[in-house]
């Protein structure tokens, strides 16, 4: 089984502005197909969720915006 890297990332609202944080493992070992990324915990007023082991879909509770999170 292959570590896990763990790192945090700013994420902040394009439509209001509100900000938290992303807290993010993912898969260390580059012989892997893919990341097998996944949401940890997520802080302020959003819901993250992972929509494959690459893709994270980040939810405003404020305003309602859907985005994507771009490492």
């Amino acid at each position: 089984m292959a570590a896990k890297d763990r790192y945090t990332s700013k994420i902040s609202c394009l439509n209001c502005s509100e900000s938290g944080l992303l807290h993010i493992s993912e898969a260390d070992h580059p012989y892997m197909k893919s990341p097998d990324r996944e949401v940890d915990e997520v802080t302020g007023n959003f819901d993250a969720r992972a929509l494959d082991d690459i893709e994270i879909e980040i939810t405003c509770k404020t305003c309602g915006t859907t985005f994507p999170w771009r490492k």
